[in-house]
Order: C-alpha cells, then sequence, then structure tokens
C-alpha cells in the first residue's frame, strides 16, 4: 500500500483534477475514488502498525469523492452534477462521509504521536472538529441496533458500523493520554469521561458484532465482508478500558456510587470481551494475544465493589434514565442490544461480587504477570507492544490468519 500511495501521489491523484489540464469530468471523479481509497488505506494501516501515516493534508488538496449515482454521470459528460445531498443515500455516501472522518483522524493520529507536547486547547480544538463532523453524520449512516436494522442490507450496516469505529477511535486517541494525568484535577474530566464512553461503545460493538457472527445470527453468512480493521479497534477499546479502571480502582475508595456503577460496567464489558477473544484463539494470533493479556489484566484489576450499598438504592440506580450530559449518552443508549442487555453484564447475581477474577486462561507463570507485579507501576507501554504484537526488533506483526479459512475477515 505504501508503493501504491506514493506511485499515485507521482501520477497527481493527490491534486484534485480541477487544478490539472486535460482530465476530463470522469476521470476526475473517478480519480478522486480512486485517492479516497488509497488515503483511508494508509491511514488506517498505518495506525495498525503504529507508523506515520504516508499522506500529509498540507501536501493534498483533492475533494472527496461527490455523493452521485453511477449513473448520473458516465464518460462522455462534459461536467459533473452537483453532488446529491446527505438525505440522498448513494453508494458512494458512505465513502464521502469517512473521508472527511479519516481526515480529522490522521490530524489526530499525528497529534497524538508527536514528539512536541501540545497545549490541551489544541486537543479540545481537534474535538470540536471531530464532534462537528459527528453530528452532520448522513441520516442513513447513523449507527442503530443490529435489532432495528434486519431489513436492511449487510453492507450498508457495516457502513454504518465502520463509520461509526472511525469517529470512536478518533476520540480514543484523541483523549487517551488525560486518563492518568492528574486525574483529581477537573481541568481533564470532560477527557476521562468521553474516553472512557467512547471505549465502552466499542466493546459493545464487539459484543453485538459477535453475537451477530454466530449460527442464526444476521451476520453469520456474511463474515466475509468483516474487516480485520475493526479487531484493531477492539483491542484499543480494551487497553483504554483497562486503563481506565486501573486509574479508576486507585481511588475507587471515595467514588460516587454513579462512578462505581460506570467502573462496574467497563469491568464487566471487558469480561465479555476477553471471552469473545478467547474463542477466536483457535483461529487468530491475535486473539490468542488479546486473550492472554487480557487474562492478567483481569487477574489483577478486582471488580468494583458496589455490594455494600442497599439493594432499593441499587436497583434504583440500574433503572434511573439515563442523563444526557455528554456526547456518547445518546450513542451508547441508542445501541442497546440484546447481548448488551443480557445476563452476561450484571454478573453481580452470578457470584462475582468483589473478588479478583482469574480468567481460565490465566497464567501466574506468564511473563506479562511481572508486568502488574507492582500494581502501582504498570508499563503500559509495554503492554500496548504486547497487543500491538511488537516483534524484538519493534516491527508490528499482521496477523495475516485472519485473512485465512471459512471465517476470513477481508479488509472492505
Amino acid at each position: 500500500m505504501g508503493v501504491s500511495t506514493r506511485i499515485a501521489m507521482k501520477m497527481g491523484y493527490h491534486r484534485d483534477p480541477s487544478n490539472l489540464a486535460n482530465i476530463s469530468p470522469f476521470e476526475g471523479e473517478m480519480r478522486r475514488r480512486t485517492f479516497f481509497i488509497l488515503e483511508a488505506f494508509d491511514l488506517l494501516l498505518s495506525f495498525q502498525a503504529g507508523l506515520p501515516a504516508t499522506i500529509h493534508e498540507e501536501e493534498c488538496d483533492t475533494e472527496p469523492p461527490s455523493n452521485l449515482f453511477d449513473t448520473d454521470f458516465d464518460e462522455d459528460c462534459k461536467a459533473l452534477p452537483p453532488s446529491r445531498p446527505p438525505t440522498d443515500s448513494t453508494p458512494m455516501l458512505y465513502y464521502r462521509h469517512k473521508s472527511r472522518l479519516a481526515r480529522i483522524f490522521r490530524r489526530i493520529y499525528r497529534h497524538a504521536v508527536s514528539l512536541k507536547v501540545s497545549s490541551y486547547e489544541v486537543t479540545m480544538k481537534l474535538d470540536s472538529e471531530l464532534q462537528e463532523a459527528h453530528k452532520d453524520v448522513p441520516p442513513s449512516l447513523r449507527i442503530r441496533p443490529l435489532a432495528l436494522s434486519f431489513t436492511d442490507q449487510p453492507y450498508m450496516i457495516l457502513n454504518r458500523l465502520y463509520s461509526d469505529l472511525v469517529y470512536l477511535k478518533s476520540v480514543c486517541v484523541l483523549h487517551r493520554n488525560y486518563l492518568s494525568q492528574d486525574r483529581s484535577d477537573p481541568t481533564f474530566g470532560y477527557s476521562r469521561r468521553v474516553c472512557g464512553d467512547a471505549s465502552l461503545q466499542i466493546l459493545k460493538h464487539q459484543a453485538e458484532l459477535h453475537e451477530a457472527c454466530q449460527p442464526g445470527g444476521l451476520f453469520y453468512d456474511h463474515k466475509w465482508m468483516l474487516s480485520s480493521l475493526s479487531c484493531h479497534d477492539f483491542l484499543l477499546a480494551a487497553m483504554i478500558t483497562c486503563l481506565d479502571l486501573y486509574e479508576s480502582h486507585k481511588q475507587s475508595a471515595d467514588s460516587a456510587p454513579d462512578d462505581l456503577e460506570s467502573q462496574l460496567k467497563k469491568y464487566d464489558a471487558l469480561r465479555l470481551s476477553h471471552g469473545i477473544w478467547t474463542s477466536r484463539r483457535a483461529f487468530s494470533r491475535d486473539a490468542r494475544r488479546a486473550s492472554r493479556v487480557l487474562a492478567v489484566m483481569l487477574s489483577k484489576v478486582p471488580r468494583p465493589n458496589i455490594r455494600d450499598k442497599p439493594t432499593l438504592e441499587m436497583e434504583s440506580m440500574r433503572q434511573a434514565p439515563r442523563k444526557e450530559n455528554g456526547p456518547f449518552e445518546a450513542a451508547v443508549g441508542s445501541s442497546e442490544s440484546s447481548s448488551w442487555n443480557s445476563n452476561a453484564f450484571d454478573l453481580a447475581d452470578q457470584g462475582f461480587s468483589m473478588d479478583t477474577y482469574a480468567p481460565p486462561d490465566f497464567n501466574s507463570a506468564d511473563p506479562l504477570n511481572t508486568v502488574f507485579t507492582e500494581f502501582d507501576n504498570v508499563d503500559w507501554g509495554l503492554i500496548d507492544q504486547s497487543l500491538l504484537g511488537l516483534s524484538n526488533d519493534g516491527v508490528a506483526a499482521f496477523d495475516w490468519e485472519l485473512l485465512d479459512g471459512p471465517e476470513a475477515f477481508p479488509f472492505t
């Protein structure tokens, strides 16, 4: 992909066709579509490998693909018709919206990995642009529960999911550094809240998608359409949730009941995510790695203890309506599914009230176990490398096993 991107830039694909001579309207639109694919893969694969993207926005001015049906223009047209409004659900609408999100995510990614320490104002400015783009998501691409999407085409459901994952992933990357930065300072309270909510929402998507891929599920016959890139989004969410629980645990003695309830949901979501990765151990190296790391984490971080609260108070907390106090509340509430509402997330009645949970695949002799021996000195960088699969020479190992066999996960 890196070679393809360089060749495309040498051929001028990074310049909008309106700035080039002897390019017909039809060829220009095809070039825009081609460059979007290259731009998206360059960004997402670079992020997956932990490498800088090849394409920088300062060097490109190619416009996103137009929201047009293929029948709206042809090779002989003298000019392209105006782009259709976002309410017209054409096959190119998803790519046009994702192009906008991807370009914001590229700036967020560069901001996150930059060696220069930026001010919090820069972070909030990027957040404002991201939230504005999320508000403008076309109606047909707004995320909705799978239970309410059984009449939709599978590709349309996945388009909604993938565009939402780009948004949630952007939030996680942008605000992650503030999860452990002076948690007593209310200045970063917004970042901690939205980052935790975004990672939790990604884990909800993982649980919902996993259930849909089971026999009789909506995607059981369409698993070939799923992208291996989404697996790394689930790893990112698990990593951030681990960090959030670890930092929250150190202050759990002073936590309010609402905070404890939030920690409990994250802990149970992480346990379910561990179960999903464990079920894929036989098919994927990434799944084995994720299962191993999460097993160690879950064995060290105790489940938040809320059993000492009065039963009636607990029931009222569980049944209380969700407060609209953040950009993720509506998204979390609107994506409730059978997998999320099931008893898998209400484990207080299953004998796991307050004890530390040691998953079945936990190995006390695992080298990663020593990372958590000193609970207040966790090396999160080392855990990141373990989740990303960095080899000894620092090269990320891509999990080609995800692309093999009857349960393939090709890029889409």
